[in-house]
Order: structure tokens, then sequence, then C-alpha cells
């Protein structure tokens, strides 16, 4: 099969050889042979990412470009692996037996994409800048009391209270480890287009809403081969009908967050595969705790019993979700099996009617733009609330801006808002902390409860040396989020991803969310 990528060399080459045959010569005899030119992967993206600073980046949009140019110290695998965690920059661990004192020996000859050499030294000056700063990612780091450079590349961590540092270190927010010499930058300084990790493509160039540009970082320590793409250009375009079109045609090689209900005749296009991948992912619906009449629990909890679960499950995203009980996906260790929502609609008007509300009111629903499921979710639940007298007005808006509105006064924003999840590293801590703890920046429920948090943070202390009481209290904390009605848990989602077929090498651990790595893949 001929790459496209190949196909205007091809035509230029038969127009050369037609020149030649009509100059009384051959092709073979006067021309030389063609150069190839950079292998180029093209991957569309719905939404161009906000924020591609390491250290700062906390969503899914920038995940795809980090994946591409840093990397962390240890590597989360795949569910069902020979091994849960995997080397990475750092080849070996160890631990004393309370979790408090850990050593990493790590790997030689990398280098930075500034030419910085990886070592002891850079670990510890990027775990210090992300542990004492205001991030929104600083927490991952939060257990680390002092970094110790043993040598150049061994480094000890000493931590405050017992703490699975492997796991910590294979983060897909906050460990990316970055150059020294970019530390004391910006975001502005990486949305210019600039990255400073040691991953194998770096950026080229950025066309802010357009595209970014990511060339081969030649001094890789993983090495180069003649069938490794040279250059990875991510294509951002919202329609997702026209990033159909693009993996359709093998104007893309790789996609995603396209409409279900097209899967199946994906699957059957010739020069496209369908991968259905487990995850560690959730869809939320979260109700805004701010907003009136919503910050009165009871109609919550009444718009909890009003949504249609099983209809969502059957008819909205392929057959391919689980119900889900609360925050905690049902892939991860810790979450609850019991207890899956049902839509009751008696239960519903009891709770309105209590709560002084039988005549209705109306709600503000937003849907990221990008992913059309985000505002499917919301269509599904039109008709149960009219019959509660509740009118929901469905808006699709950038997520950028509804970040920026919601933060800005919270009690005039959505009602509700659809917001899937994933974690920052494989724990139940993050999908209860990050979207539900006071003023955390994707708590776009203004939940706020610090009984709820005391029991996270316990739990979390208890990772390390006691699972089954972690597993207990992040329970006891999850049956407070669904008891409050801090969201409606619509279903855990798989990833699903569309690729060329002609591909081979593809990977996915689902602890990274929005991750495939371009440098493993070729075409055959």
């Amino acid at each position: 099969m001929i790459s496209r990528k190949n196909i205007f060399l091809l035509l230029v080459g038969m127009l050369l050889a037609m020149m030649l045959v009509a100059c009384g010569g051959t092709a073979d005899e006067a021309a030389p042979e063609a150069d190839a030119g950079p292998m180029i992967f093209t991957w569309a993206e719905a939404v161009d990412p906000f924020d591609i600073d390491p250290r700062t980046s906390y969503d899914g949009q920038g995940l795809p470009v980090l994946g591409q140019a840093y990397e962390t110290l240890t590597h989360f695998n795949p569910p069902g692996s020979a091994e849960e965690i995997s080397p990475e920059l750092a080849l070996s661990w160890e631990s004393n037996e309370d979790a408090t004192e850990w050593t990493f020996v790590l790997r030689q000859d990398v280098t930075f994409h500034d030419g910085e050499p990886f070592n002891a030294a850079a670990v510890k000056a990027l775990v210090e800048n992300v542990r004492d700063s205001d991030f929104a990612t600083s927490w991952v780091f939060g257990p680390i009391m002092e970094i110790e450079v043993v040598d150049d590349h061994t480094v000890k961590f000493i931590n405050e209270w017992p703490a699975k540092l492997d796991l910590i270190f294979s983060s897909a927010f906050g460990a990316w480890m970055v150059s020294p010499n970019a530390l004391a930058n910006g975001p502005e300084w990486f949305a210019e287009g600039n990255s400073a990790g040691t991953g194998p493509y770096k950026i080229a160039s950025r066309e802010t809403g357009a595209r970014i540009v990511m060339e081969r970082h030649e001094a890789y320590w993983g090495g180069w081969n003649d069938d490794k793409f040279d250059t990875v250009v991510f294509e951002y375009v919202a329609d997702p009908t026209v990033r159909e079109q693009m993996i359709r045609s093998g104007d893309a090689d790789l996609t995603r967050e396209l409409d279900f209900e097209n899967l199946k005749s994906l699957g059957e296009e010739e020069g496209v595969a369908v991968k259905v991948e487990p995850s560690y992912a959730n869809q939320f619906i979260m109700l805004n705790n701010a907003r009136p009449p919503l910050d009165n629990p009871l109609v919550r909890q009444a718009l909890a019993a009003s949504y249609p679960y099983q209809e969502v499950l059957d008819n909205l995203v392929g057959g391919l979700a689980t119900p889900a009980v609360g925050a905690i996906p049902q892939s991860m260790w810790g979450a609850d099996g019991d207890g899956f929502p049902v839509q009751d609609m008696d239960k519903a008007r009891e709770l309105l009617a209590e709560a002084g509300m039988s005549d209705g009111f109306e709600m503000e629903y937003w849907a990221y733009e990008g992913d059309p499921t985000n505002e499917q979710i919301g269509e599904v639940w039109v008709p149960a609330l009219r019959e509660l007298g509740i009118e929901l007005n469905i808006t699709v808006i950038d997520f950028n801006a509804a970040m920026e509105s919601f933060w800005n006064d919270p009690s005039a924003a959505h009602h509700a808002v659809a917001l899937n999840w994933f974690p920052t590293y494989v724990t139940p801590f993050d999908p209860l902390f990050s979207p539900f703890a006071t003023e955390e920046y994707f708590n776009v429920a203004a939940y706020s409860n610090p009984e709820f948090e005391d029991l996270i943070f316990g739990a979390d202390a208890e990772t390390a040396l006691n699972q089954d009481a972690a597993i207990q209290m992040f329970q006891e904390a999850n049956q407070m989020l669904i008891d409050d009605a801090a969201a409606i848990f619509a279903y855990d989602m798989p990833m699903v991803w569309e690729i060329r077929d002609d591909l081979e090498g593809y990977y996915y651990s689902p602890a990274y969310g929005t991750v495939v790595q371009v440098y493993d893949l070729e075409r055959k």
C-alpha cells in the first residue's frame, strides 16, 4: 500500500522518467535515487492544548504532546502485564520497610532537548520545583520531604509519610523530567513552542489553534532506525466529523473522540483499525453546588435519581462502557462493586417536592467541544427532566473558556457540566481529590466537605503500608460523594482510538490517558 506521504514523490518521479525518455535516456541512467523525505505521522486531536508546560499541564488535551517530548522515572504498565511498574528513566529502585526512604538508580547517557545531561541533580531540581510551587500538580510530590543526590546517577528521597514513590514517579501529570535550564520558565515559554524533555520528539513549531509540529530528538537514548517517524504533526480539528473523514481518507494516522455510533462502520473501513482499550477513566456530570437551586442537596439528589443510566449504557456509548459506582473506576483497585445507580423517577419527584421545587426550573448544561459524547449525555437526559418540569439548556463550549467562566464566578456558571476523568497516577485518591477537593482546579462542582477530605488524605497515607485500610477509607469517602450528589456518575468509559491499520508497534497503557507513543510505531 502506497503511503499518502509518498504519492507526491511518486508522481514527480513518473514525470521525471517521462521527460528523460523523451530526451532519449532512462530514469535509471540519468537520475539518482530520490530522497524519500521525512517520515511524517499525523495525529488529529479535537482541542489545541491550553497548557503544554509539563509541570503545570493537568488535562488530557496536553498529554498527547507531552507524552512524545517527556519521560518519567518509572512506567505504569497495562493491566495483565508481568510487572505493574517498569523502568523508564530510572533503571532500578528500592525502599525501606516502611516506604519512607527510596533510592533510584538512573539511566546514564541521557540528554535533554537542550543538550543538558539527565542526572540526579536534574531529578532533584524538578521535584523541588513542582513540590514547592502553587502548581495544581504539586500534590503529587507532597510526601517527599528531603532529596539527596548520592552521585550523578543515584538519588535518594526521604518521605514525610509512607508513600509508593515508584507509583508516584509514573504519574501522567507533574512527574515528567524537565531540563534544569527550563525550570525558571513559565507556561508561556512552553506555549510558544519550546520543549525541554528527554523524550524522542521535541517541539519544532506551533501555530496556536491549528497545529504543533514535533521533530525527532537526534540524541534520544533509545536510538533511531530508518523506520521510525521523523516528524509528528498534531492537527487540531474541533469537528469530530472532519476528524473521522481524516482517518478514513488517510489524512490522519491516529485520532479519538469520534461518535460512538460510527465505530462499527469505521472498524469495517479499509485502512482503519478501531482499538477499544480498558481504562481508568469515568464520565461525570458535575452538579454545581454553588448555583441555586443546586446548592440544595435534595435537588442534586433528585437530579441524580432522574438520570437514565441504563439507556446511556445501552444506546449512547456503543455498548462499550460499564456502570459506575461513584468516582473510583471499577477497573481500579479500591472500587466498590455494589450499588450501581438506576433511574428512579418517583424518588426524583419526592425529593423535588421535599425541596419545594415541584414546579421545576431551568438548568444550564455545558458540554465541552470536541467530544460529541459530552453533548449526547446531556441530550439523553432531556425527556426525564421535562417530566419533572425541568428544562435543560445545552451549550457546547470551549473547555478553557468554560473553566475561566466557572472560576470567575461559580454561582453564575453552569448548573451541570460534562467531565471525563482519568487518574494522575493509578490510585483512588486522584479521582476523589482532584475533581472534588475544595477549590481544586477541576472541582467544577464547587463541592466542599472537610470530612471527605480528611478521609481521602488518611487513605492516601495508608496506601503504602495497609492497602485494605486505605480501600475502606476510600470507599467511605466515595459514598459521601454519592450521598451528597456532588456529581452524576454516568459510567466508566473505555478508551477508543482510531488508527491506520498499516501501522505496527501500537501500545497503550491506560495510566497515561490520551497518550500513544509515536516512537513505538512503524509503517508496514
